[in-house]
């Protein structure tokens, strides 16, 4: 198995074969450098234009401005609270809350007309008490009022689960982003084609990450879970490896239920009643995992689709988060507040408090009712 790879001609960065935007820098790969030396970092596009505001801006060259103007737009966005909204028109970074694209306008979290709904989501990542580095990676993207939610969690030593775990974020967007992927008919093909759609993702991802750690003997034996959830209109649809977890909060009842299953020797032993979920928690083997991405090319993913009732919350979530806090605590924490932001901060500053024992990442969608 051979994967080849895509460098950006303008920041150097190399991207997975499918992306047609490069992951850093969110240029086209196929596009000519505007800017000499620009990396995509917001200091020197800020820089650049604020030297322009103090001079005379006759002096420079109209389109060479708007080029910079344009590309600020494609860095984190000011006071951004949590992961960014990328854009799966033009990969621009929004906030979370964005109904608008801030660099092609197109319609993010619009309101569904035919359900009178409105998803709103936040998604943040803490590297917890005890590690010194972050594992985890999320992704958050979103156009015509359909949202798409990832949760990886790396596995490896050193910095390789880092990069196992980024790179699924990297194949994941490669393969929804532009219109030469599709991002323009989401909101159109039927739930069997997303389901494709999501099963293809994942599975690109995991031959990636298998390639990377064929070429770099520092990177072997890295790999990383992977909970991929879509929410369109009333519906959403998973694919999942790994033990990162989906709830589903019933907004209604009030209740919590865990849509994915964990693939770990310990939630088997749990599944076949000779060890209880409160062992389960605290049992030295919980972390290892029976399947995950990065374990050999052939990977069985599992899919999921649900129905979802007004109000209801979805929390996307790494096994830092259960590993403190439990099940009946997140649906209270997300239940009392009607803001995806406070509730992803409650939930990791809770789990922080109680030893923050591993990374912990939170995602936490919710369909609310428009007028």
């Amino acid at each position: 198995m051979k994967v080849t790879t895509r460098r950006c001609p303008r920041c150097n960065y190399e991207n997975v074969p499918q992306a047609v935007y490069c992951f850093r820098c969110n240029r086209r790969l196929d596009e000519a450098p505007v800017v000499n030396g620009l990396d995509g970092t917001g200091s020197l596009i800020e820089g650049a234009l604020r030297f322009i505001r103090q001079r005379d801006h006759s002096l420079f060259e109209p389109g060479r401005i708007e080029r910079l103007r344009k590309a600020r737009s494609k860095v984190l966005p000011e006071n951004l609270n949590g992961e960014p909204l990328t854009c799966l028109k033009c990969g621009t970074y929004n906030l979370p809350t964005a109904t608008h694209c801030v660099h092609c306008n197109a319609p993010l979290l619009i309101p569904d007309e035919d359900f009178g709904t409105q998803v709103r989501l936040s998604g943040r990542t803490s590297v917890g008490k005890v590690r010194s580095n972050n594992e985890d990676s999320l992704g958050l993207w979103s156009l015509e009022g359909l949202a798409l939610a990832l949760v990886a969690d790396g596995m490896g030593g050193a910095a390789a689960g880092e990069e196992a775990s980024r790179l699924v974020v990297e194949v994941v967007q490669a393969n929804f982003l532009g219109s030469e992927r599709g991002s323009d008919l989401l909101h159109l093909l039927s739930e069997d084609e997303l389901i494709k759609r999501l099963h293809t993702a994942i599975d690109r991802a995991n031959r990636t990450v298998v390639e990377r750690a064929r070429r770099d003997a520092s990177r072997r034996g890295m790999g990383t879970t992977a909970t991929l959830a879509l929410v369109r209109n009333n519906r959403v649809l998973v694919a999942h490896v790994g033990d990162s977890r989906l709830y589903l909060v019933d907004a209604h009842d009030r209740t919590i239920s865990q849509l994915t299953s964990d693939h770990s020797f310990v939630q088997a032993l749990v599944a076949s009643g000779h060890l209880t979920a409160e062992q389960a928690r605290h049992h030295p083997m919980g972390h290892v995992l029976y399947r995950a991405l990065g374990q050999s090319a052939d990977l069985e993913i599992d899919l999921y689709r649900h129905t979802l009732r007004n109000g209801d919350r979805l929390v996307l979530c790494s096994d830092g988060l259960p590993r403190h806090v439990e099940d009946h605590e997140i649906a209270e924490i997300v239940l009392r507040t009607d803001n995806p932001t406070e509730a992803t901060l409650d939930l990791i500053e809770l789990t922080n408090e109680r030893g923050g024992e591993d990374n912990v990442s939170v995602i936490v969608l919710q369909l609310a009712g428009v007028a």
